[in-house]
This record gives C-alpha cells, sequence and structure tokens, in this order.
C-alpha cells in the first residue's frame, strides 16, 4: 500500500493533490517540486516517506525516466546509433550512482520503496542477480539496441501471411491491400482464405471467421439467406452461420430433457 500523508502532519503542512500529468503513468511515482506524488487515475497524490525512502524512490524514479526514453527512442525510425549510445551512458551513469549509494534495484529495501510503481518489475529487468542477490552482469540494454528498428513487409508468399499483416497494420481483412502483398488477384486472395475470412453481405465488408460467426449468429443466417437467394457466393456464409445457430431452449432451459425426465419419475 502506498504511503499517505501521515495523521500527526500539522494541517498547515498537508499538500494537496494535483491533476495527473498525463506523461506520468498510472500508479507510478513522480517528483513535483522535489515532492513525491503518486498518481491514481486523474489524481496524483503527494506522498510522506522517511527522507532515506524518499531518496531511494527519486533515485528510482530518474532511472525509470532514462529507461523509458531509451525505449522511446529505440522504436523511432529515424533513431540513430550514436543517440542511442550517448542515452546508454546516460542510463550506465544514474544506475551505477544510484547502486553505489542504495544497492541493486531488486534489494529488499529497493523493493519496499518502489514495487508500488507500476514500472518496477521493468527496472528490476535492468539487473541478473546472484542467487545472493549481488549483481551478475547489467542487461543487454545498457550497451546494446535491444528493440529493432521496424520494417515494413511489402511481399509475402500465400494468402494466410498477407491476411496476418493486414489484422497487424491495418486492423482489419483489407483484401486490396493483402492482394498488393500477394502479387495475387483480389479473388484469388478470397478463394485461398475460404472459410477463414467472408464477407459480411450485411455492410460489404470482409470479416474473419472469428468475427462473422459471432455475435447476433441469427440475424446474420437471416440476412445471409436472403443475400444468398441472389449471390451465390453467400452461400458459404449460410453453412458456416447454420453449424453455430444457439440451441433452442424450452421453459426448463434444457431443451425438453427436464421434461422427459419429469415424464420418467412419473412414470415410475
Amino acid at each position: 500500500m502506498v504511503p499517505a500523508v501521515t495523521a500527526e502532519t500539522e494541517l498547515d503542512e498537508i499538500m494537496e493533490s494535483i491533476p495527473a500529468d498525463p506523461a506520468v503513468r498510472n500508479y507510478s511515482f513522480t517528483v513535483v517540486d522535489d515532492q513525491i506524488y503518486y498518481r491514481v487515475n486523474s489524481l496524483m497524490n503527494p506522498v510522506k516517506l522517511p527522507s532515506a525512502t524518499a531518496e531511494r524512490v527519486k533515485g528510482m524514479v530518474e532511472i525509470r525516466e532514462v529507461v523509458r526514453d531509451l525505449i522511446a527512442l529505440q522504436m523511432e525510425e529515424n533513431a540513430t546509433d550514436e543517440a542511442i549510445q550517448e542515452l546508454q551512458v546516460k542510463l550506465n551513469q544514474v544506475y551505477d550512482a544510484y547502486t553505489e549509494k542504495y544497492g541493486v534495484i531488486g534489494s529488499n529495501a529497493n523493493k519496499r520503496a518502489f514495487s508500488d510503481d507500476s514500472s518496477y518489475c521493468l527496472l528490476c529487468s535492468l539487473e541478473d542477480l546472484n542467487e545472493d542477490g549481488t549483481l551478475k552482469r547489467k542487461a543487454d540494454m545498457f550497451t546494446k539496441r535491444t528493440i529493432k528498428k521496424a520494417v515494413a513487409v511489402t511481399s509475402v508468399e500465400t494468402a494466410a501471411e498477407a491476411l496476418t499483416i493486414s489484422l497487424n497494420e491495418k486492423a482489419r481483412v483489407d483484401l486490396p491491400y493483402m492482394a498488393g502483398l500477394t502479387g495475387k488477384t483480389e479473388d484469388k486472395v478470397a478463394e485461398e482464405l475460404t472459410g477463414v475470412i467472408f464477407r459480411n453481405p450485411a455492410n460489404g465488408q470482409w470479416e474473419t471467421a472469428d468475427e462473422y460467426l459471432s455475435g447476433n449468429v441469427r440475424e446474420k443466417l437471416k440476412t445471409a439467406r436472403i443475400f444468398a437467394e441472389n449471390h451465390p457466393e453467400i452461400t458459404s456464409n449460410v453453412h458456416a452461420l447454420e453449424q453455430v445457430q444457439p440451441i433452442d431452449l424450452d421453459a426448463c432451459g434444457d431443451g425438453g430433457q427436464a421434461k422427459s425426465r419429469s415424464a420418467f419419475v412419473v412414470g415410475q
């Protein structure tokens, strides 16, 4: 539990909560004008800590910010190796200065001080510790580029691969995009993905089987049957939807089984 302002604090020393800084992640410590705050949803609440514990928290906040900056930089498309190396030097400096004074981040004392922060596990990943809790080695982040530059995929061999890329990049089934990746026609891609994707006749959009064969499947089946009368290609939709229709329940809620059991008992 994050420490709160103590009851013994004089009234004139009580500090008020402040609106949350969007740059501060929820359930995280931050430092504003040398005062430690802890964000919970829309507010950052002041935290009163023993001076030694407060210094530990401030030090780990500093390490956390450098780590976040380094991760963000590596994810930038145009980030240079030189810029990354500069931040790695800074990370080494702040980490070494901290651990020289307070020990490894994974120590019990540092865990008690900072484990309520949402990034504590991230900071612990900076260290590979021995069984006795001493530092075995620093993580690769201190010296290597641990996040590869994103490389855009321009071509794939199969329609299935194209579907995966489309869902990752577009968050939907984008048939023209998938056709461009494979070098095949849209009709050919759709044919190879029969049963995996379906064109929804209600809106004309292509959807994955998981999306199309869920939700109000009764209504979807009615719509598919109407469209299939004039569009034979929708027949496959009808067959697939028929396979996922829910079982009708009677008043007993068990498809008539309760009634049968009841009659059997009376007959006894």
